[in-house]
C-alpha cells in the first residue's frame, strides 16, 4: 500500500447514508471525486460510486454478493477506473497479520478510536464470547487482560 496524498479515511465530514441527497453531499465534499469508494450497505450502487470516482479511483466490493448492479462502464473507463472485489475470509494469513499490525499502530497512535471499550479478566472470556453471540457487544471492544 502507498500513502494517499489527499485526506484519508473520512476526514472530509461524517454522513448518514440513510439520509436523502447521499451522492450530492459526498460530491460536496470530495469535488475533485474519491480516491476510493466502499460501500458496505449491501447494495452496490455503482452508478453513484463511479460518478464519485477521482481519475484512476477505485471502487472497492464486499458487500451485496447476491446484487447485480449495472456498472456505466463508458465513465468508469474514461476516468481510468478500477473496480475490485474484497471478501476477508479470502485473505492469507500473511495479509490478515499485515492488517493487525496496520491497525494495531493506528490504536497505538491514537488514530483509531472505538466507540466504547470494555476491560475485562482473562476468566470473563467466556462470558464476554456468550455476549457477542448474543449480538450484546454491537458498537463495543472488549478487552481480556490476563
Amino acid at each position: 500500500a502507498r500513502p494517499c496524498p489527499r485526506p484519508v479515511a473520512g476526514r472530509g465530514g461524517a454522513l448518514d447514508y440513510r439520509a436523502p441527497g447521499l451522492a450530492e453531499r459526498l460530491a460536496a465534499l470530495a469535488p475533485d471525486g474519491v480516491d476510493v469508494h466502499v460501500d458496505t450497505s449491501g447494495h452496490n450502487d455503482l452508478r453513484t460510486a463511479v460518478a464519485l470516482l477521482a481519475r484512476r479511483g477505485r471502487i472497492v466490493l464486499m458487500s451485496g454478493a447476491r446484487d447485480e448492479p449495472v456498472l456505466p462502464a463508458g465513465p468508469l473507463y474514461m476516468k481510468d477506473g478500477s473496480v475490485r472485489g474484497f471478501v476477508i475470509s479470502h485473505a492469507t494469513v500473511a495479509e490478515l497479520a499485515g492488517a493487525a499490525q496496520a491497525v494495531n499502530e493506528r490504536l497505538a497512535a491514537g488514530g483509531l478510536r472505538p466507540r466504547a471499550v470494555e476491560y475485562h479478566p482473562m476468566s470473563e472470556a467466556a462470558l464476554l464470547h456468550d455476549r457477542m453471540e448474543r449480538g450484546e457487544l454491537h458498537g463495543r471492544r472488549a478487552v481480556l487482560r490476563p
